[in-house]
């Protein structure tokens, strides 16, 4: 096993040419001489870390190897999500915070000036309240406390409802949503996850579209699958940023993101969604519009002749 964790050949070596470690050829020779080592190790050519246990042994050492990288990748996700978590709940609070502590200083006698601070305050809450309950979210999702009851939708009705929810934020900047799905698209989902999957997309688009803009719901029958598309005529997603868009945290424009309020949960709560539906999720975009996809199991209604 050792072998295959340093991806060469041991036999005949020693320890500082097999692990190419100083610190693990003196550990070796501490055991040797009688004292028990333990260190960690990265392994560059199988990007693994290695925690070895080195004890001394009659005419020698012996070394017991446990491959520690996937502990070592979640605990770093953890602290990234920890932190990350951090940082955007400290915006939010110190302007409620400042805005607060200015009333309490007297603001309040001023008519205007108090309402002011007053919309900072309502302003900032319900940017918190959202980040809470997406880190909610999320969380059950990757617990798999977020059950999903897959069942025959139509796709057209869940479509509806995002763009229901959205028109309000789109008419406010002047903006156009269509959707283009015709009745009895069916596809084999949860519906809460179904809808929320398409209310956030078209909250994204509206978000990252210019005033003016169109946000339009399409949908495409493939052979056992039906794609779900949100496009918008927004500048598009430079390429690097694709590979990455899907991760917790991650914004494109993070100084834009947060004035719309996003906190860069949006897409990663979407992927999850789709991937425990069985589906599967991607992103296309250029300097015309960036279109977000979704591919789902269809399901086939067949629709019983009357006996009457």
């Amino acid at each position: 096993m050792l072998i295959a964790w340093l991806g060469a050949s041991l036999e005949g070596r020693t320890v500082l040419e097999a692990t190419r470690n100083d610190a693990a050829q003196r550990a070796a020779l501490d055991a040797a001489a009688g004292k028990t080592r333990r260190l960690e190790i990265d392994v560059l050519a199988t990007r693994r870390t290695l925690e070895l246990h080195f004890g001394p042994v009659v005419g020698g050492a012996v070394l017991t190897a446990r491959d520690v990288t996937a502990s070592k990748r979640m605990e770093a996700a953890r602290r990234d999500f920890v932190a990350n978590a951090s940082h955007e709940l400290r915006t939010p609070v110190t302007a409620i915070s400042g805005a607060a502590e200015t009333l309490l200083g007297g603001a309040m006698d001023d008519k205007e000036r108090g309402r002011q601070f007053v919309e900072i305050i309502a302003r900032h809450a319900d940017r918190l309240s959202h980040l809470t309950r997406s880190l909610l979210d999320l969380s059950r999702i990757e617990s798999g406390e977020w059950r999903v009851d897959l069942q025959p939708l139509d796709a057209k009705e869940c479509a509806a409802v995002a763009i229901d929810l959205e028109r309000q934020a789109a008419e406010r900047r002047s903006m156009v949503l269509k959707q283009e799905v015709p009745a009895d698209t069916w596809v084999l989902a949860d519906r809460r996850a179904l809808e929320q999957v398409l209310i956030n997309l078209v909250d994204n688009a509206v978000k990252h579209t210019p005033t003016g803009g169109t946000v339009t719901v399409t949908s495409q029958v493939e052979p056992g699958g039906v794609v779900l598309a949100v496009l918008d005529t927004g500048p598009g997603i430079e390429r690097h940023h694709l590979t990455r868009i899907f991760e917790r945290f991650y914004r494109v424009d993070p100084g834009r993101a947060r004035e719309a309020g996003g906190a860069g949960l949006g897409l990663a709560i979407v992927r999850h969604l789709v991937e425990a539906q069985g589906g599967t999720i991607g992103v296309d975009s250029g300097s015309g519009g960036t279109r977000f996809w979704v591919r789902l199991p269809r399901h086939s209604i067949v629709t019983q002749p009357s006996p009457w």
